[in-house]
């Protein structure tokens, strides 16, 4: 099979490399092109590896995309970024007929829009925090001034897509305020929703519109560094599978949002297929929906996709074509534990500086040890070009064993700002 993978980061990373672990798969495409990824993807499989510099930025690019992949003979693409979805990538392909592995522009709502999405969890009647919606600066100005701020804490999210970066937590209302300056670069409209306290889970699921294959339980860290007031990010690191003390409580997560969120879906005439990421916050007994993404998350790609035992091309093709009932509730995993750290850029999450010169890629190009986002190379140099620019990924029998493999090989690369969460996993220790 001839395979394209839409998207150019670390998750898009680490969906090649699975994916080219499957023996169906002959062919693998990356779109936009990383250069270190393929690079090292060529290195690892001995297969057709190849990168298209086309666009998926818009319906035109798209469209355009589209038609190439489909005089290309591609048998599946995958998408990983949110925007491309949101863009329509799936309907535009589908419509030149051609498989596609994820959500429809209307489906995908679940997380390009967070008041759909707030709508959608309360007409399913999946746990969620108290909110309120807005549709103006200044509505949203006039309700934070308005709220209680003595017995409660508030959190201000921007409609649409933000690249993790449009929710801020407000401890008082003039942070909010000052929040609400800057998340309007995002969105006029607005979720403001009632503070949740407890542990964060990234539980993320297969889904065919009709039922879903859950994977195990993960965890991001989303701010910068251990602050949690301290700038969000797209994610600075990753742990799975999250120990439980409850060994069913995946079922719970299945039936109390899961199955739910589908059947809504489904009744709106917008059937979910694909990945669905449900953002949990958990205390005790109690759990409460945060967030949904169309997606797979980055960075819990990368610690996800290395875990699963199967094969990732058949669960894709099992989405799509509507054989999730065949397969396991949960997806099969090796019994491992899998830990992401992330190098970012000086500057990141704000104006981030690249160009710098990377040291020690070298050895990460024989050995596998990680995955490239933001890595460019000149004529004789590797170097910075985006926010995040890679992870070292750590695998063990604990996750602190995981977690000191990952930090040992992130001591292997080099250069100059570059930013680490040093307690990525560190609550395990």
């Amino acid at each position: 099979m001839k395979v394209l993978v839409l998207g150019a980061g670390g998750r898009e990373h680490a969906m090649a490399w699975k994916l080219l672990q499957s023996p169906k798969v002959k062919t693998l495409v990356m779109c936009p092109e990383n250069t270190a990824a393929l690079e090292q993807l060529r290195r690892q499989y001995k297969k057709d590896v190849a990168g298209w510099s086309d666009s998926v930025k818009g319906a035109e690019n798209l469209l355009a995309l589209a038609k190439k992949t489909k005089s290309q003979k591609i048998d599946l693409v995958v998408v990983g970024p949110d925007n491309v979805l949101a863009d329509g990538a799936v309907d535009i392909f589908e419509k030149e007929g051609l498989a596609i592995f994820g959500p429809t522009q209307a489906a995908a709502k679940l997380e390009s829009s967070k008041i759909f999405s707030k709508q959608v969890m309360k007409s399913a009647k999946v746990p969620t925090a108290d909110s309120y919606e807005v549709h103006s600066v200044a509505d949203a100005e006039k309700l934070l001034k308005d709220l209680n701020w003595a017995r409660k804490q508030w959190v201000l999210k921007a409609d649409g897509l933000a690249l993790g970066k449009g929710v801020e937590i407000c401890e008082t209302r003039s942070q909010a305020l000052a929040a609400l300056g800057r998340l309007q670069q995002y969105s006029h409209s607005f979720v403001i929703e009632e503070r949740l306290f407890g542990k964060e889970l990234s539980w993320l699921a297969f889904c065919d519109g009709d039922t879903c294959s859950l994977l195990p339980p993960a965890r991001d860290y989303k701010t910068l560094t251990a602050d949690p007031l301290s700038p969000n990010t797209g994610g600075m690191g990753a742990v799975c599978p999250v120990p439980l003390e409850d060994p069913q409580f995946g079922d719970k997560i299945r039936e109390l949002v899961f199955i739910p969120t589908l059947r809504e879906m489904k009744k709106r005439g917008v059937p979910y297929k694909g990945i669905l990421y449900a953002g949990l916050m958990v205390d005790g007994e109690d759990i409460w929906v945060l967030e949904f993404n169309s997606r797979f998350g980055d960075p819990e790609a990368q610690v996800l996709l290395p875990l699963i035992h199967d094969d990732l091309l058949e669960w894709c093709l099992a989405s799509v074509e509507g054989r999730l009932a065949q397969k396991p509730r949960v997806v099969p995993m090796f019994d491992e534990c899998a830990v992401y750290v992330v190098a970012a850029a000086s500057g990141y999450p704000g104006v981030v500086r690249n160009g710098d010169a990377i040291q020690g890629l070298d050895k990460w190009m024989k050995v596998h040890s990680g995955f490239f986002a933001g890595v460019r190379k000149d004529e004789t140099q590797w170097r910075t070009s985006g926010g995040r620019i890679l992870g070292a990924l750590g695998f063990g029998n604990t996750i602190a064993e995981a977690r000191a493999k990952a930090f040992e090989r992130l001591e292997q690369v080099q250069f100059d700002g570059m930013q680490v969460r040093k307690d990525v996993g560190a609550e395990w220790l």
